[in-house]
């Protein structure tokens, strides 16, 4: 099971974002003790090893920042899959239409589906989110839609961070809440999930046989650390009115 390196919460004037919950991944092919299948890394494929995941959230937002093993700038395909179960209902394990036609076993249901992009040449980094309401999938909002409930940026490509940020509220979640995730990469069509961060061997021999994913990660949605400022002003200053 991946662990997450707590980085706690900073609480600084100004500070507006909890401090990052970092979940590593192996890296580099399995020959080497990696996890990204010997067929992908010979390929070329590094920009679909996943490095690390790191979480953080404000007060609106929970972000995805989503590091691979190369540039992406230096490629024009690739697509960045979280997978999240809020155990709003039961969830779903199918691949259409929840999952783009993924051909991925999350090995539970989940109940949101945030599908990113990152695709060069003019296109830049987008994303869809899709909600499970224990029947039904639907799109509750894209990048193209305009809707601001989840947005992506390709400002990290170079770096081979595809970001990623989803309105937590649309998850149905707030502040205290926790939910579980995995994260994988993937090709088009009904390709399977190349690199699983819930795993640290590989999830998948080569493009024809369906990936299977691990136990699932958790974050926990927590307070920005202005607000913490705002609540202890707030109290000192009820204290210095008490005392008045």
């Amino acid at each position: 099971m991946k662990r997450a390196i707590l980085a706690g919460i900073v609480v600084a004037a100004g500070a507006s974002i909890a401090s990052a919950d970092v979940y590593a991944d192996n890296v580099g092919n399995e020959l080497a003790g990696g996890d990204l299948a010997d067929f992908f890394q010979s390929q070329g494929f590094d920009h679909l090893d996943i490095v690390q995941v790191e979480v953080t959230n404000d007060n609106q937002f929970i972000y995805f920042d989503i590091t691979l093993n190369a540039d992406l700038d230096a490629t024009n395909w690739g697509k960045y899959i979280v997978g999240i179960d809020t155990g709003a209902n039961a969830g779903d394990n199918s691949t259409d239409p929840g999952s783009w036609n993924r051909n991925v076993d999350w090995g539970r249901g989940i109940t949101h589906f945030l599908g990113s992009w990152a695709d060069e040449g003019g296109s830049g980094a987008g994303a869809e989110l899709r909600s499970y309401d224990g029947a039904n999938w639907g799109l509750t909002d894209a990048t193209y839609l305009g809707g601001g409930l989840v947005t992506a940026s390709d400002a990290g490509h170079a770096s081979g961070i595809q970001s990623i940020a989803v309105d937590f509220a649309s998850l149905g979640l707030s502040i205290g809440d926790t939910f579980d995730f995995d994260v994988f990469s993937s090709g088009g069509g009904a390709d399977p999930g190349v690199d699983h961060l819930s795993r640290s061997d590989p999830s998948t021999p080569d493009w024809g046989t369906q990936s299977v994913a691990g136990q699932f990660l958790s974050y926990t949605i927590v307070p920005a650390p202005s607000s913490l400022a705002l609540l202890g002003l707030g109290a000192l200053g009820a204290t210095r009115r008490r005392r008045a």
